[in-house]
């Protein structure tokens, strides 16, 4: 100072030439051993907006008087920051603060202490070098970097360097992290075999994804390549009274391409009342009499109760003197559809025609041939039983049929790589890469 010579200050800012006491930048050292004391600077006196930040380096973490700017808060109670003067401060808490930068782009301060009785929003120079930032000054302006990016910006006021930027409001922040959360409404999609969005809206509200939130989804042209057709059937009241009272079947086929298996068809049993669905892979026709008793043998003994009508159409398949002699012993009231009016018999075909749509979504997601349809078939059986449906009540078929709600935590997308434990010798490896094809049936395991 050359009015009084001492050192720490200018002239214009003597406290002798002003007779009042020094207002300058220090940084006094906390005389406990806690470490909940903090170090921080004593900025002056003059009057800054409430929004503005100061980028000092003379504070030992950022730290914010103003509650409702944290983005994230936590409790922290029994710190204490003190002032140049020794006078302590208390700190109430810890979070993040977000902030609109000199370029627009939104960044977000953490570990700032919330401290009521401080005057400014200080940001710590110390803590961004300590995460490898680099701090530039000159020509008053200060330049916090990370690499070639300009981060930070600040002018000089007084002997001060305020940050050219604003508080980010919450509301703004909110929305900034909304957008920044992955969208998994696609990914859960395609793990349930691309089903409706009305369909995983519901599962939703039911809080059976995991806690998220289904959103609009998006265009899937998986979608456009299964499911595009001309026209729908009628839809067909549901009235029966219980489980098995009324089934419906149908065989499908045969298809071009023989499955690995070389299955050439399928036959679709569906009980009306809960909509539950069964398939079975067949190379021939005629073996969907077979399949069927075997199922209906199965069905009784689980649940106790007896299948009362059938309907299907009048293929030879269903119309065998086996199947109809089987039938009339067991009292099971035999309906059959007109000739070449597949709508009389529209709970069946309307299945036929989801299973066929879903598989081929499921193929064309995965990338796999035509040879794989039978498991595209079977997994997309399995997600339907899991999915709701209208005329239940938006009900799961499984869940009419058992009384327990369908469990979603081991769903995977169809094609996707798994990795299954082999163990072929001590020096070889431990597992082998595949796809997943789907879910065992009647085993805790997928099929690879």
């Amino acid at each position: 100072c050359n009015y009084c010579k001492e050192p720490g200050h200018w002239k214009n800012d003597c406290p002798k030439k002003k007779n009042q006491k020094p207002t300058a930048v220090t940084v006094q050292e906390s005389t406990s051993s806690s470490d909940n004391e903090l170090v921080l600077s004593i900025v002056d006196n003059h009057q800054q907006s409430a929004d503005q930040w100061v980028l000092d380096s003379g504070c030992s973490y950022h730290m914010c008087p103003n509650r409702s700017w944290f983005l994230t808060y936590e409790e922290r109670l029994g710190g204490r920051v003190f002032m140049g003067n020794d006078m302590p401060c208390k700190t109430v808490g810890i979070g993040t603060i977000q902030l609109r930068m000199h370029d627009g782009v939104i960044r977000t301060l953490t570990e700032v202490r919330h401290v009521p009785d401080l005057k400014k929003n200080l940001i710590s120079v110390g803590v961004l070098d300590s995460k490898g930032f680099k701090c530039n000054v000159k020509n008053g302006v200060m330049e916090i970097k990370r690499g070639s990016t300009v981060v930070m910006r600040g002018f000089k006021k007084g002997n001060l360097y305020m940050l050219q930027g604003s508080t980010s409001s919450i509301s703004e922040s909110v929305s900034v992290a909304e957008k920044n959360i992955p969208d998994l409404t696609y990914l859960w999609h395609m793990r349930l075999g691309h089903m409706s969005e009305r369909g995983m809206m519901i599962l939703s509200r039911q809080q059976l994804l995991g806690n998220h939130t289904v959103k609009e989804l998006r265009f899937c042209e998986h979608c456009v390549f299964g499911k595009q057709h001309r026209i729908k059937f009628p839809k067909a009241q549901h009235s029966t009274k219980s489980t098995l009272d009324y089934i419906h079947s149908d065989c499908w086929g045969p298809s071009q391409v023989p499955s690995l298996g070389g299955g050439r068809y399928f036959l679709s049993i569906i009980d009306d009342y809960s909509r539950m669905t069964w398939i079975f892979i067949t190379k021939h026709k005629n073996q969907a009499f077979k399949c069927f008793k075997e199922w209906k043998i199965l069905m009784e003994k689980q649940i106790s109760k007896r299948v009362k009508r059938l309907r299907t159409d009048n293929g030879l398949e269903f119309c065998s003197k086996e199947f109809n002699d089987f039938c009339k012993a067991e009292g099971i009231a035999r309906q059959y559809t007109v000739r070449n009016t597949p709508q009389q018999n529209g709970v069946a075909e309307r299945m036929n025609k989801t299973l066929l749509e879903r598989a081929r979504c499921l193929l064309s997601n995965a990338g796999l041939s035509r040879s794989f349809w039978a498991e595209a078939i079977s997994t997309t059986c399995y997600l339907i039983n899991r999915s709701p449906s209208t005329v239940i009540d938006c009900k799961t078929p499984i869940e009419v049929w058992s009384n327990k709600p369908a469990n979603y935590s081991l769903l995977r997308v169809f094609g996707c790589n798994a990795y299954y434990h082999v163990n072929e010798g001590k020096l070889e490896p431990r597992s082998k890469k595949g796809l997943f094809m789907g879910y065992g049936d009647g085993v805790k395991g997928y099929r690879i």
